[in-house]
């Protein structure tokens, strides 16, 4: 008896045909939430270097009240080091939207060939997002190196003066670091569906 079952691996034309008009129904619609979300993250971005501005700008002019006050450079490294992290996020932001944008041209273009594509895509995916992350958190330790430099100085020019300027500064830095450790965590949580899917 010949052997009449057709493999699923093979495309035919009707296939082919359903495949590219789902490509290009839905290559638009994961641009657009892809840009949207990017949106919506640099907007967050931007909230949290203008609250960091104005806590920065908040101690400065708090701490001119004190006998001893710290170097105005102390403020300077922090605001650098805060607008850095910002800025490497936002980069990292779009190239997430620009790789969303090159997988879906891809897609488009090789609708024929997706099988190995998407392979290839996955696999650039979680690099990316690999790098992006480890690339993120050098940045967050690096705001975690400045920011204990800066809470250090501060405290030991503060220990001269009774008080509870140096429990306020106490309070600060764990409460940076507490920020630092969280956006870790959802850098790990964030990244967690892109690795396991690449493995699969």
């Amino acid at each position: 008896m010949p052997n009449t079952s057709k493999s699923s691996k093979k495309t035919t034309p009707a296939n082919a045909a359903v495949t590219t008009e789902l490509v290009d129904v839905f290559s638009p619609v994961i641009v657009n939430s892809v840009e949207q979300v990017a949106d919506l993250q640099k907007k967050t971005l931007d909230v949290a270097a203008e609250q960091t501005a104005a806590w920065l700008g908040a101690w400065k002019q708090a701490f001119s009240f004190f006998p001893v006050t710290p170097p105005a450079f102390i403020f300077e490294v922090a605001s650098q080091a805060v607008q850095t992290a910002i800025e490497n996020q936002k980069s990292a932001i779009d190239l997430v939207v620009e790789q969303t944008k090159s997988a879906t041209e891809i897609t488009k273009v090789r609708v024929d060939a997706y099988g190995k594509i998407a392979a290839g895509v996955t696999t650039s995916i979680k690099k990316s997002v690999e790098r992006s992350v480890e690339a993120q958190k050098k940045v967050l330790d690096f705001a975690s190196e400045q920011n204990k430099v800066v809470f250090e100085s501060t405290k030991k020019q503060l220990s001269a003066v009774p008080g509870p300027a140096t429990l306020i500064v106490d309070s600060f830095q764990r409460g940076t670091d507490a920020v630092i450790e969280a956006q870790k965590s959802v850098l790990d949580f964030a990244s967690q569906p892109f690795l396991a899917n690449a493995k699969n």
